[in-house]
């Protein structure tokens, strides 16, 4: 039931991506400064982390498969406008509307939980964060053999046609082959002890304000690890050129490679590790296996000098985010109530989104006045902090488990 749903998300999420090449010749083309560029990259993040929660909402009251459905088909829609703008203005209103529109993300991860039981969950969750990343690796590349290089024949109407038609597709594929998803009932094997210190007091019970939910300190925390996760994310991809070219003098060429490996490890984190590894070790387990590898590659990263034991490091760290980021939603999952389910993993997503709006941001502000090293030890010591809070999480929940046996 869910191959469907990997399909739609990976097809669907191709036209986010195909924006990226476009950038510098939407600035030199309309004459719009660098700095307006990055306003018209992140605008559509931005709007998202606002109305990711309201579209999780929208899908806990009235189904997953109906917003998705119309969230894709105002992709499409808002494809042909960003095709169709001939001005900077014209597609800083586009852009703000795509970001309006962007709820299905986080009602695909929804409908994954849903659909799926507490063994397989985090297997299934890596797969659908595996076809986003597949979707990002791909995106681009179609996007820059549609423009090419020569600024005077420049068209951004062929990539955003393209967009439209890849939503149009997902839209079919979501309408005719997904079936409505009936959330399955959840219990979780935490004593009561921890169900307390994770904010999943009574059963998990129902609030009908879900927002009440973020007071709980447990659950106040995975929603900061979201925001975290975003933020290495996205200052990781942002550094990196700097740093392959400040310290190796790698040109765009060895720079593209190095990205497209990345997107890899990513992809080999959640299609190959996260599923077997959940299944052995447990959510909380292959949480901190994710977040000591990530640790290890910054280790690597940042104390060798040697290229290729840096490219290593960097490679264990992109492989760690991947299996610690995806294994968090199964976590998350697991502590929040069926009827909120939408609502709070969107509000996830929305927290991850500003994550990845900030982290070039700081990490631009560190290359610009310190270093380009900087960067990735900032995401080091987040690393560390994240990985002290799980390890101490485990003992409390080993602790709390003999008391509740004796």
């Amino acid at each position: 039931m869910v191959i469907p749903l990997f399909i739609t998300v990976f097809i669907a999420a191709i036209p986010a991506s195909l924006i990226i090449p476009m950038l510098p010749f939407i600035g030199q083309k309309y004459g719009a400064s660098p700095f307006e560029i990055s306003l018209l990259f992140t605008l559509m993040p931005m709007v998202v982390i606002v109305v990711a929660p309201l579209w999780g909402k929208l899908s806990d009251q009235y189904g997953r498969k109906p917003i998705l459905v119309f969230s894709l088909l105002c992709s499409c829609i808002a494809f042909i406008l960003f095709g169709l703008a001939d001005s900077l203005h014209d597609m800083f209103i586009v852009r703000g509307i795509q970001g309006l529109i962007g709820g299905s993300t986080a009602v695909a991860f929804a409908m994954v939980v849903d659909l799926t039981d507490n063994q397989n969950r985090a297997k299934n969750l890596g797969y659908t964060s595996g076809s986003m990343a597949l979707a990002f690796f791909i995106g681009p590349l179609i996007g820059g053999f549609l423009i090419g290089d020569n600024i005077e024949e420049f068209n951004h109407r062929k990539p955003a046609f393209l967009g439209s038609l890849l939503a149009l597709i997902a839209t079919i594929v979501a309408f005719k082959y997904i079936n409505q998803a009936k959330a399955r009932a959840r219990f979780t094997t935490c004593s009561a002890t921890m169900k307390n210190k994770l904010g999943n007091t009574n059963a998990i019970q129902h609030s009908k304000d879900p927002f009440n939910y973020i007071t709980r300190m447990g659950l106040a925390i995975l929603i900061l690890q979201f925001f975290a996760g975003g933020l290495i994310s996205g200052s990781d991809q942002f550094t990196f050129p700097f740093w392959a070219q400040s310290l190796y003098e790698w040109g765009p060429k060895y720079v593209s490679y190095g990205l497209g490996a990345m997107g890899l490890a990513y992809m080999t984190a959640t299609f190959g590790i996260v599923g077997p590894c959940s299944k052995k070790y447990g959510d909380q387990g292959t949480y901190v296996i994710g977040c000591s590898i990530n640790l290890l590659g910054l280790v690597l990263l940042l104390s060798a000098d040697n290229v290729w034991i840096c490219s290593t490091g960097l490679w264990l760290a992109v492989v760690g985010t991947g299996i610690w980021n995806t294994t968090l939603s199964s976590i998350l999952s697991k502590v929040t109530p069926t009827k909120d389910m939408g609502y709070i993993l969107g509000l996830s997503n929305g927290f991850s989104m500003a994550g990845r709006v900030c982290g070039p941001l700081l990490a631009g502000a560190f290359l610009l006045d310190i270093g380009v090293k900087l960067p990735y030890m900032l995401t080091l010591s987040i690393v560390f902090i994240i990985l002290i809070n799980r390890v101490w999480l485990l003992i409390y929940y080993y602790i709390s488990n003999l008391r509740d046996r004796n």
